[in-house]
């Protein structure tokens, strides 16, 4: 999730603290919309290690897209 952080802090020219805040901030109401199984999951894409990379690194190139239209 550090990769996340710095693209935010790094695109919207951000102190990594408050990039941190808002990816945790957005990563909570994402996981407030989603049933509780779902919302398991997206803890474990976001945790560091594990097997989730290749996942992973499709929403990082999705969100980093989005990032690039604005």
């Amino acid at each position: 999730m550090n990769e996340i952080v710095q693209m935010v802090a790094q695109k919207f020219n951000l102190s990594p603290e408050t990039a941190q805040q808002i990816v945790d901030f957005v990563l909570a109401q994402v996981k407030g919309k989603l049933p509780e199984g779902l919302s398991q999951h997206l803890d474990g894409l976001t945790a560091a290690g594990g097997d989730t990379g290749g996942l992973l690194d499709k929403v990082k190139g999705m969100a980093g897209g989005m990032f690039e239209k604005s």
